[in-house]
């Protein structure tokens, strides 16, 4: 395949930030709880409905009492002192399994912020409030949000269907301020500022949008779910010293670095090809296979593969083929693509391990057809690193449709939720109807968005905005009356679990900032007859669907 082919292949569309849109595609309120939704979102003024936190008792504190005891518990005898407190406020996950067992250790007490049926709770402002530190004063708190130019991306051909992230975070924020009563009194100030997808120096336009949120604009905390990598994420936690909350897997090189300020709700850039490496080989489905790698060179990623992916291969005994293509300095990574796939058919390679991004990944798998690979000639692996769990990226390998036939059939080891909702026993779960209702209800612009539209990616943006600001503004509330930075950072650290697209087991604690505790097995298909796939911009229809064996993360 010549370099210009290939060039027109590999600019099929974006790249690894596509997690944070599809990421809730497959979790929402089918509508079945849509009363209690509705009652949840307005509040509920008393502010009364969530009990307190449990001291974790046995539970036997309020005893049933007998005829003979009338007089007794109407004395208040057997009643519950104002030492005691009420019954832990767990949510019974329908789902059992290890769902229902995360959510056990996962009390929401009556927290304004962690509750499973309202988006936050009407609460009383701190008293004798002052201003503390850069970005807090006694009224107001300042949080930033960038958001990726996605829309960016319909130059090369590839509209990205995923609502208006910025007034997402508008509505959210306006909610909070306006019907919960802020964090403890002090109004939210939203600043934001948006970054390149496209163009020659990608990463210089997002290091300028961290310096618009922290010297320009002085977040406390700065928001991303539409895709923010390289070196503008240590601009934001290393050098500014500002919590950045992500919804992009981010290397761990980058998490250290940032000292617990820089929190991602997917595992860390190595870690989710940890839990792929892993569980594969312990289910043997690598043996007797020849297997070859190709990562990008974009700052961070080739080294990350190597260190969670190359490196456990070969020290399992495992002979595998890596190449690095180059990305000349941006996200399209095709320079060397042609003699890296003759690399890997001259050594044998027949199972290949996807880490490739969206734009990318495409034009790799058609230079395999090109260069002589049939079905059933290679198995492919892949994992959220480079957004392959997700359909609106994997996609578009079929955009070549004799390449999405070679690669039907991928094996995914990941924590998303993907295509759950094909299962005729889907049951959706709390909190994905419950942020789109919200959001639906105060909308500006009247948008709505329904995961019955074709598992709408618009609906899996607006459960992740959801999450991340209530992250935000659990980690405020939680950083007390009158908080500095240090509090802040204090809070934010030690979460513990935590609520992330699905309602998938996740936390968070000082040695531990990427959020997601849980993976499954997911299938990638093309074609798909399956109800509800994803609809490419033109030709057949794909599907990922899970297989619902969710376990925890091998850590």
């Amino acid at each position: 395949m010549n370099n210009r082919r290939f060039s027109w292949l590999a600019v099929v569309l974006a790249f690894v930030f596509f997690a944070a849109a599809c990421g809730g595609e497959t979790t929402d309120d089918s509508g079945d709880d849509a009363d209690d939704g509705d009652t949840a979102v307005q509040g509920d003024d008393s502010g009364d409905e969530a009990p307190e936190t449990t001291t974790g008792d046995d539970g036997d504190d309020a005893p049933a009492t007998t005829a003979g005891d009338d007089a007794a518990a109407e004395a208040g005898d057997d009643m519950p002192t104002d030492d005691e407190v009420a019954a832990p406020n767990i949510y019974e996950d329908p789902r059992g399994g290890i769902f229902a067992e995360f959510q056990q250790g996962f009390d929401r007490g009556d927290h304004p912020f962690m509750q499973h049926d309202a988006f936050c709770l009407p609460h009383e402002p701190a008293a004798d409030r002052v201003d503390t530190d850069r970005g807090i004063t006694a009224d107001s708190i300042k949080v930033g949000h960038i958001r990726s130019r996605l829309e960016d991306l319909t130059e090369i051909g590839f509209a990205v269907p995923v609502g208006e992230p910025k007034e997402m975070y508008e509505v959210f924020i306006d909610y909070i301020n306006e019907q919960c009563g802020g964090i403890r009194g002090r109004m939210l100030d939203l600043g934001y500022a948006e970054a390149d997808v496209l163009g020659a120096d990608v990463d210089g336009s997002r290091n300028a949008a961290c310096l618009a949120m922290t010297e320009d604009f002085g977040a406390v905390i700065v928001m991303n779910s539409t895709g923010f990598g390289g070196t503008a994420n240590l601009c934001l936690t290393e050098e500014q010293q500002t919590a950045f909350i992500s919804n992009s897997g981010q290397p761990e090189e980058f998490l250290e670095r940032a000292g617990g300020l820089l929190i991602t709700m997917n595992p860390s850039s190595e870690e989710t090809l940890r839990f792929m490496v892993s569980d594969l080989l312990s289910s043997g489905e690598l043996e007797g296979l020849t297997l070859g790698v190709a990562a990008g060179n974009t700052p961070g990623e080739a080294e990350a593969v190597e260190d969670g992916l190359v490196v456990p291969l070969r020290e399992a005994g495992f002979e595998v083929v890596f190449d690095v293509i180059d990305c000349g300095g941006g996200t399209i990574c095709f320079g060397g693509t042609p003699e890296s796939v003759t690399n890997m058919v001259n050594a044998g390679v027949d199972g290949f391990f996807n880490v490739l991004n969206v734009v990318s990944a495409p034009g790799y798998i058609a230079e395999m057809v090109n260069q002589g690979y049939e079905p059933g000639d290679v198995r492919f692996f892949a994992s959220e690193y480079g957004a392959q769990a997700n359909e609106l990226v994997a996609g578009q390998i079929a955009n070549n449709v004799e390449a999405g036939i070679l690669y039907s059939g991928a094996r995914i080891i990941d924590f998303k939720t993907t295509g759950e909702f094909r299962d005729p026993n889907f049951q959706p779960n709390a909190l994905a109807g419950l942020c789109n209702e919200l959001y639906g209800e105060h909308s500006p612009s009247g948008a709505s968005h329904d995961w019955r539209t074709l598992g709408d990616s618009a609906f899996g943006m607006t459960e992740t905005v959801c999450h991340i600001v209530r992250l935000m503004a659990r980690t405020l509330y939680d950083a007390g009356d009158n908080p500095n930075l240090a509090d802040v950072h204090g809070a934010l650290v030690n979460l513990g679990p935590v609520d992330v697209n699905g309602m998938t087991p996740a936390s968070i604690r000082p040695d531990k900032t990427q959020a997601s505790d849980a993976i499954q097995t997911l299938d990638f298909v093309f074609p798909c007859d399956q109800p509800l796939p994803f609809i490419r911009r033109s030709g057949d229809p794909v599907c990922i669907t899970g297989r619902n064996d969710f376990r925890p993360a091998p850590r």
